[in-house]
């Protein structure tokens, strides 16, 4: 008896559903600035050190992110889907850098600029989806890459 393959779970979604999840997930943090632009502000929470670590965690966060696209490359994509496996720059360290560095910049942003609707909107939308898109991207690369995959998630640090 052969065994199925299972489909892709990217590949599985319709071309609608694919393009909607492509334009909503970005939304969700573009949405997240406009939360931090128009809630009311109460810099560093009133304690003006905590706008320096905020900016300083932000700013990290903008760089990390970079950082992880450009290593990314022709892979970079909303919906996982490359043809290799990137473990190259700093995906030899982090199996999700891009996530990382929007939690990263978006936490600082709100802290920066004390914003605790912002804060709850991070907590609230922006962290888990970021759990949920990591843990859905490493079923699909799992799948993909299998043992490849395997051996780097355990090398790796979320």
């Amino acid at each position: 008896m052969m065994n199925k393959i299972k489909p892709d779970l990217w590949e599985s979604l319709s071309q609608g559903k694919a393009a909607a999840l492509t334009v909503l997930v970005p939304s969700l943090y573009f949405l997240a600035l406009v939360v931090a632009w128009l809630a009311p502000k109460h810099f560093g929470f009133g304690l003006r050190p905590l706008v320096y670590v905020g900016l300083t965690v932000g700013l990290s966060g903008v760089a990390l992110w970079t950082v992880a696209m450009v290593h990314l490359g022709k892979s970079l994509a909303v919906l996982p889907g490359g043809d290799k496996l990137v473990t190259r720059g700093v995906y030899q360290y982090l199996r999700h850098p891009v996530y990382l560095g929007i939690d990263m910049t978006l936490f600082g942003l709100f802290l920066a600029v004390g914003s605790t609707a912002g804060m709850i909107y991070f907590f609230v939308v922006v962290l888990p989806l970021n759990l949920i898109r990591s843990r859905l991207e490493e079923k699909a690369l799992l799948q993909k890459f299998g043992d490849e995959y395997e051996t780097y998630r355990r090398q790796t640090w979320f």
